[in-house]
């Protein structure tokens, strides 16, 4: 816990701040912001990309104060209108634990000195020249990765405190997955299930008795909700400030969806093994 009354607790990714003309998001964060919060909820992930004067991939928050945070959404800074409502919070600690750490704000001059520094601190750096270059309302932190790195940060309950949202009760919708991908979700489910078997039977060798079955089986369907939001707290934004609305129950979600989400269209997986553990013994 933070014991300075300016740094909080928990820093935030907006998935929606104000772009000017040249701030294309990358690929797989276009759409709106609150495509972009769907998509963070159901891959689980925050995926880096490029940004401003960084070379290779990095991931982006705010330490704004929960006073800044509202004005940001209800006024904005910086002269391009306010941010939209739409952000994961995250733990300050844990972020930390992540290899996360503020950005450097430099001058041109500095910037072309600092040319030459290490990948991840180099992309650490943001321009700096009050009247023309000027974000430190914003007041930046990156998580940098290397060239040749995945650039994602799994959503954990550890790391993720919850989530800002631009409506009361608002869940994230169910996708529905193309055959081929439920195909390919439910190989990896036979390969995890086969796995998981020869853990057990070398288990089992130890164990007496004469016959042990065992069993794995699954399923998986082609509509799948977003189960890493399941749990996490939210906040809506009403136009003045951020209200608790409680958390997301994605599992009650799924069990209301059930009867219409096509589960016929699903496919199932199952392996089973009949063997005798030599005895009791080895």
């Amino acid at each position: 816990m933070s014991m300075h009354p300016d740094l909080p607790d928990t820093l935030v990714h907006f998935t929606g701040r104000p772009r000017g003309q040249r701030d294309v998001p990358p690929d797989f964060a276009r759409g709106t912001a609150e495509e972009r919060m769907v998509s963070i909820l159901h891959s689980g992930v925050l995926r880096g990309a490029p940004d401003f004067w960084a070379t290779a991939p990095v991931v982006c928050f705010s330490e704004v104060t929960e006073t800044a945070r509202r004005v940001m959404l209800r006024d904005g800074v910086g002269g391009r209108g306010p941010y939209e409502p739409w952000g994961v919070v995250l733990d300050r600690a844990q972020l930390i634990s992540a290899g996360a750490r503020p950005v450097l704000y430099l001058s041109k001059e500095e910037m072309d000195q600092t040319r030459t520094l290490p990948t991840r601190l180099r992309n650490r750096r943001v321009r700096y020249d009050p009247g023309f270059s000027d974000w430190l309302h914003e007041r930046e932190w990156r998580l940098c990765f290397e060239p040749e790195q995945t650039p994602e940060l799994a959503i954990t309950p550890q790391l993720v405190v919850g989530v800002i949202v631009g409506r009361q009760g608002w869940m994230p919708a169910p996708r529905q997955m193309g055959v081929a991908d439920a195909a390919l979700e439910a190989k990896a489910l036979l390969q995890t299930a086969r796995a998981q078997i020869e853990e057990l039977k070398a288990a089992a060798v130890d164990l007496p008795g004469s016959v042990q079955r065992l069993s794995v089986s699954g399923g998986t369907s082609r509509t799948k909700f977003a189960g890493a939001a399941d749990r996490l707290a939210r906040w809506y934004w009403d136009g003045e400030d951020l209200v608790p609305d409680g958390v997301f129950d994605i599992w009650e979600q799924q069990m209301r969806g059930l009867p219409y989400d096509g589960m016929g269209s699903g496919i199932e997986v199952s392996l089973k093994v009949d063997f005798t553990p030599g005895g009791g013994g080895r």
